[in-house]
């Protein structure tokens, strides 16, 4: 009775549709194999690499950003799945997307040759019909997405340490080789698998050597810091920052400073941690678009923040206000006012509460406005909040 319909039929993938995993997929540049952004257009199961080398069938996109395609691959020989950046045809990005290569390539090969320091692991890499394509390990979700797995409820205080050393030890590799990262937040921190918390730093696309740091727009805006924020010059301590606002954000479920233009975030870290230091302020070059100038005591300029309203009628912008996440505007108010576990012991509560109070304090040398202040991965890793020393 049910082999009316076709009892020759087989299936098999190959007679399948192409489908196609680019968008938008109409052919234009690069004799139809690119779309109008340069971008290679990618089909379900097609290979990538050439006969002679490596090749990657394509199984899924991963993702996709500026610089090009991120898509999940298997290796037709050893069966492993890696995960592929196949870079826009277009020489800008081509070159940034070789200096990503080099500083992997350092950073695999001579600064954590054993694969221990939470830096993901570059593979291979080669030239596919104009294309670079960087191949990497593998990995799982990443920690926006694993917050949101949470419904954007925290962490508890015990995974969060757990992840922060990690991240932590990472820097510390980066530092030896005068890296900076620059652009450190949950995306770019993702679990090894879901069995453990074991976690990489990925996306070395924005890094940069300490002493070549020439682009002064980086760091995504919820991360970035306060002298990269005043066009200041800057050292490996903006991702000590961005740390701070990860650390933060595990902990609470959401961005501990989401602004939602560069005049917000600065006001939003105004309001929760003061004016930065005066040296700051007079050196910036944007300080005078954010800051008001008043003459203070002994010679010394007093800085102030623009009202919202001065700021939108000078710069001819529209400002939303800042939309409140939080209860309390003080970092202290912020996590001791943070929710408790339900179904937790009087003992727990009390090591809970000793817990934040080490937190917070941890919280503030990394959030430090001085740069100058602001604690190295060094200094951070030795905190009793990570080593669960008293504190």
């Amino acid at each position: 009775t049910y082999s009316r319909c076709s009892p020759q039929f087989t299936y098999q993938q190959g007679n399948n549709p192409r489908r196609v995993l680019t968008k938008p997929s109409k052919p234009v540049h690069n004799d139809g194999f690119d779309n109008e952004d340069y971008d290679y257009i990618l089909y379900v199961n097609d290979i990538l690499g050439l006969p002679d080398s490596q090749q990657y069938q394509i199984l899924d996109i991963l993702g996709q950003g500026t610089f090009g395609q991120v898509v999940k691959c298997e290796n037709t020989k050893t069966k492993e799945l890696v995960a592929v950046k196949v870079i826009k045809n277009k020489p800008a990005y081509y070159n940034q997307s070789l200096f990503e290569v080099t500083i992997l390539e350092m950073l695999n090969k001579k600064h954590d040759k054993e694969d221990k320091h939470h830096l993901v692991r570059m593979k291979d890499t080669f030239l596919f019909r104009n294309h670079l394509c960087i191949i990497f390990e593998m990995l799982s979700v990443n920690l926006y997405e694993l917050i949101k797995q949470n419904q954007f409820h925290g962490l508890s205080t015990n995974l969060v340490r757990v992840f922060v050393t990690q991240i932590l030890d990472g820097l510390i590799v980066l530092s030896r080789a005068g890296i900076i990262h620059c652009d450190l937040k949950p995306e770019n921190i993702l679990l090894k698998n879901l069995e453990s918390p074991a976690i990489k730093i990925i996306d070395f696309g924005s890094a940069c050597h300490e002493n070549q740091t020439v682009y002064t727009y980086i760091q995504s805006r919820f991360y970035r810091s306060p002298e990269v924020l005043l066009g200041l010059p800057y050292t490996s301590s903006i991702d000590m920052w961005s740390v701070g606002c990860i650390a933060a954000e595990l902990f609470l479920g959401l961005p501990l400073f989401p602004g939602s233009s560069e005049y917000n975030q600065i006001a939003r870290i105004v309001e929760m941690l003061g004016i930065p230091p005066g040296y700051m302020c007079e050196r910036s070059r944007h300080a005078l678009n954010f800051f008001d100038k008043h003459d203070g005591s002994n010679n010394k300029n007093v800085f102030s923040l623009k009202s919202m309203e001065s700021y939108m009628k000078e710069r001819g912008t529209v400002e939303q206000p800042s939309k409140r996440y939080f209860k309390g505007t003080t970092l202290p108010e912020i996590i001791n006012t943070y929710p408790v576990m339900r179904k937790l012991s009087p003992e727990e509560v009390a090591k809970e509460t000793a817990n934040r109070l080490a937190f917070i304090d941890f919280l503030q040398g990394l959030l430090n406005l001085n740069p100058l202040e602001r604690w190295s991965p060094q200094q951070a890793k030795q905190h009793p909040f990570l080593t669960g020393e008293k504190f």
